[in-house]
């Protein structure tokens, strides 16, 4: 496994994040496709949640001792309800950003980890210390399509009568 280019893409997705967050108004950090989607507040408050509670510390424990019980995550904390119209996008992106850098340095303190350590999640999952730290990146890239796809059908909504059909095709 590359740690290098772990580093690397975590660090370069803090600032995609923030750069895709940048400059929106309080309608688009709230704005939901329906009532049972996340708005941009919601999964930048997901974010940064789940880099304080999830990766991270699994994986810390994992390397330090597979047999090491996890802290259990509960899914209610893990989401933001969307039960007020206040915009706090910037908080939450900042608490994300404050974490990441905390955590891609203690990453980088990380000396011939072994990446096979595995720890059992439950009677059906293994997860390798690997596997983490991928599906740490994979998560960030899922969230931030999650982003992309919310101002993308933002700006539809926000165009009508008009169309985007010129852009092209979302295919993803």
């Amino acid at each position: 496994m590359n740690l290098e280019f772990f580093l690397k893409r975590l660090a370069a997705n803090a600032r995609t994040l923030e750069s895709f967050c940048l400059d929106l108004t309080d309608e688009q950090a709230l704005w939901r496709q329906s009532p049972k989607k996340w708005s941009v507040q919601q999964v930048v408050y997901h974010l940064a949640k789940t880099e304080i509670n999830d990766f991270r510390p699994r994986l810390e424990k994992t390397l330090r001792d597979r047999s090491e019980d996890w802290t259990p995550l509960y899914p209610a904390e893990m989401r933001l309800d969307q039960t007020s119209d206040k915009n706090r996008l910037s908080e939450y992106l900042e608490n994300f950003l404050a974490e990441r850098e905390k955590n891609v340095s203690w990453l980088k303190t990380l000396e011939n980890p072994n990446w096979q350590d595995a720890h059992r999640h439950n009677e059906k999952l293994m997860l390798a210390a690997g596997d983490l730290l991928a599906s740490w990146l994979a998560h960030d890239f899922l969230h931030l399509k999650q982003i992309l796809r919310l101002q993308y059908d933002y700006t539809n909504a926000m165009s009508a009568p008009f169309k985007t059909d010129y852009a092209g095709l979302w295919t993803a």
